[in-house]
C-alpha cells in the first residue's frame, strides 16, 4: 500500500471514529453533553491526530497489527490517545520535532531530541502513542499497557502515584526519619534503584509505580 493510501485512510478512519466513539460514551452514560458539541470537539479532535498520523504514516495499514493499533488508539484507548496528542505535543515541541523517521509505521508520533544529550537521548518518554527519543522496550511496554488497560491506564497510574506519594511521605516522617536520626539509615525516605531514570525522594514515588515496574521488567531503562 502506497505511502499516500495509508495517510489518508488515516486521516478518514480516525475523523469518523473518534467522534463516533464519543457519540457512543456519551449515549451510555446518559448523554451529559450535547451531541452537537461532541462530535465537534470529536471531529476537531481525530482530524488534528490523523492528519499528525497520517503524514508521518504511524499505522502500517497493509498489515494486521497496523489495523489494530489504529482501532485500539481511536476507540478502547482513546484516552489516552487523546491525552499523549494534546500534552505530548505541547511538552515535546520544546526538545524536538515530528521524526517521519522515527515515527512511519511504528504505530506511534515520535519526536526526534534538537540536542546530543539529555531528554528525548538519554531519557525516553511516551504519554499515550506521543514519544520523544524513538524506540526503546521500556516506552514500547508503556504503548502496549495503554492500549491493553484503555481508559483504566491513566485512572490505575494517577491512583498508583498518589498512594506512592502518601506511602513515601508517611514513611519519611515517621519511622523512617527516626532511623535516620538513630544513623541507622542513609536517608529517611525510600530510595529507587540506580537503574531508575528519576532519584531521590521523588524517584521512588516515581520507580514503584505498577505500570514503571512492569516496563523496568521489561527490558531496557
Amino acid at each position: 500500500m502506497a505511502s499516500w493510501l495509508k495517510g489518508l485512510l488515516t486521516v478518514l478512519i480516525c475523523s469518523l471514529l473518534a467522534p463516533g466513539f464519543l457519540a457512543l460514551l456519551n449515549l451510555i452514560f446518559g448523554s451529559p453533553v450535547d451531541y452537537l458539541v461532541v462530535l465537534l470537539v470529536g471531529g476537531i479532535f481525530g482530524l488534528a491526530y490523523g492528519l499528525e498520523a497520517g503524514i508521518l504514516t504511524i499505522y502500517a495499514l497493509d498489515t494486521f497489527k497496523g489495523w489494530v493499533c489504529l482501532l485500539a488508539d481511536m476507540t478502547w484507548s482513546l484516552p489516552n490517545t487523546i491525552f499523549g496528542f494534546v500534552f505530548g505535543n505541547i511538552v515535546y515541541l520544546f526538545f524536538g520535532l515530528p521524526s517521519r523517521a522515527n515515527s512511519a509505521g511504528q504505530c506511534w508520533i515520535s519526536y526526534r531530541a534538537r540536542g546530543s544529550s539529555g531528554f528525548g537521548v538519554t531519557t525516553l518518554q511516551v504519554l499515550g502513542t506521543v514519544n520523544i527519543g524513538g524506540a526503546g522496550q521500556h516506552e514500547r511496554m508503556h504503548l502496549l499497557q495503554t492500549r491493553a488497560f484503555g481508559p483504566l491506564y491513566l485512572p490505575i497510574f494517577a491512583a498508583n502515584y498518589v498512594v506512592n506519594f502518601l506511602v513515601q511521605v508517611l514513611w519519611t516522617f515517621t519511622i523512617g526519619g527516626l532511623l535516620w536520626l538513630l544513623k541507622v539509615r542513609a536517608k529517611p525516605y525510600f530510595s529507587p534503584p540506580s537503574r531508575s531514570v528519576v532519584s531521590g525522594f521523588f524517584g521512588w514515588i516515581y520507580y514503584a509505580n505498577l505500570f514503571e515496574l512492569w516496563a523496568y521488567a521489561s527490558g531496557n531503562p
